[in-house]
């Protein structure tokens, strides 16, 4: 009897483990991580930064450089994202004001935010388009960076497509 009831629990289990397994498998095929190149996942990140930036009656925007591209954790040759900053002058207006402005934005495009106010302004995003993003006012400028959602690819082979 005992036997029949372990059986029993080991099957049910492994029906349980299986059919969660299958669900993960398919939402992860289905979710638009999976089906994204790395050009797309890159320039979704850049052109989110850049519209932030746009929110912000703020001059003077520059990039850091290219978009880097980089492996997913411990993924190495097979998923990768890229990051990128964007940086201006801070100006003279409040700085309490724009870092709601970008929140507000930031939650249009679906994402998570939180605000730190001290020592200087921060905003911190989730979620949406990209993985995430930070807005920064500490002193002197303004800063936001990035990280793209990670999708398909092998960053050595895309570093060497890059550089020709």
């Amino acid at each position: 009897m005992a036997l029949r009831t372990e059986r029993l629990f080991a099957r049910t289990l492994l029906i349980a483990v299986l059919t969660g397994s299958v669900m993960m498998l398919a939402a992860c095929t289905n979710s638009k991580e999976a089906t994204m190149s790395p050009a797309v996942a890159r320039d979704t990140l850049i052109r989110t930064i850049q519209d932030t930036a746009a929110q912000l009656e703020v001059q003077g925007w520059n990039r850091d450089g290219a978009a880097e591209v980089g492996n997913c954790a411990a993924q190495r040759g097979e998923r990768v994202n890229y990051t990128y900053g964007y940086g201006a002058p801070a100006p003279d207006s409040d700085h309490a004001a724009n870092a709601r402005t970008v929140a507000d934005y930031w939650r249009s495009l679906g994402m998570e935010v939180r605000i730190v106010d001290a020592p200087a302004y921060v905003v911190y995003g989730t979620g949406g388009p990209v993985e995430g993003l930070s807005f920064s006012t500490s002193p002197g400028n303004y800063y936001i960076a990035g990280e793209s959602l990670c999708v398909p690819g092998d960053a050595d082979e895309l570093r060497k497509q890059d550089n020709g």
